[in-house]
């Protein structure tokens, strides 16, 4: 590892420090997303029929578990007697609430994708130059001087290069992916509001 370091110049560092803050953040994530509970169309329809029929009990039951759903379920049911505005302002704040937590970190995560290219490929040009200015010097002393290594000193400069590549590539894949799980948990948030709006919908019709 060290060799590849020393390879690729003083540039290769704030790539390694990038990738490690990519793993870093990644695993922080993949530890958030997975406390957090789903909610499947089984969940959205208990709710449906526990506040269709009024037993707010049994509907705060399905909202005991962690996640941007429950909780939006939550304050639905906690506001259940209120005007529909009254629920929807609760529903809401609960997705305003939840909306930075699901995205933490993945403006980091773009940064790197964006970034650790563009530093790799300053790595490589600084040591390119480094090569051909050992080279110019070589020939302005000896004509004849043997230049061979220079595809040694070239590929030895692309390795900045492969490595900024290599960190932007993983750094993509963890940022999809979360980004994935966010608008997925913000889908669920959204379906529930409407599973919400649709059973108190009811309600008001019949009552009147």
């Amino acid at each position: 590892m060290l060799e590849i370091v020393s390879e690729g110049g003083v540039f290769m560092w704030p790539l390694l420090l990038g990738s490690a803050l990519a793993l870093g953040l990644g695993a922080e994530r993949a530890f958030y997303f997975w406390g957090l509970g789903s909610a499947k169309k089984s969940f959205r329809d208990q709710l449906a029929q526990a506040l269709g029929k009024g037993d707010l009990d049994r509907a705060a039951s399905l909202t005991k578990g962690a996640g941007p759903a429950q909780a939006t379920a939550a304050a639905a049911v906690e506001y259940w007697g209120q005007d529909m505005a009254v629920v929807e302002a609760a529903m809401s704040a609960q997705a305003q609430e939840y909306e930075p937590a699901l995205n933490r970190y993945l403006g980091v995560l773009e940064t790197i994708v964006t970034a650790a290219p563009l530093i790799g490929l300053l790595g490589t040009i600084t040591g390119m130059m480094s090569v051909f200015r050992t080279v110019a010097l070589k020939l302005s002393n000896d004509p004849h001087a043997n230049t061979t290594g220079v595809t040694a000193g070239i590929g030895e400069a692309l390795v900045a290069t492969a490595t900024g590549i290599l960190v932007a590539v993983l750094a993509l894949l963890l940022h999809n992916l979360f980004q994935g799980l966010a608008e997925s948990r913000m889908s669920e948030m959204e379906q529930v509001a409407e599973t919400v709006r649709f059973v108190h919908a009811k309600k008001t019709a019949k009552a009147n």
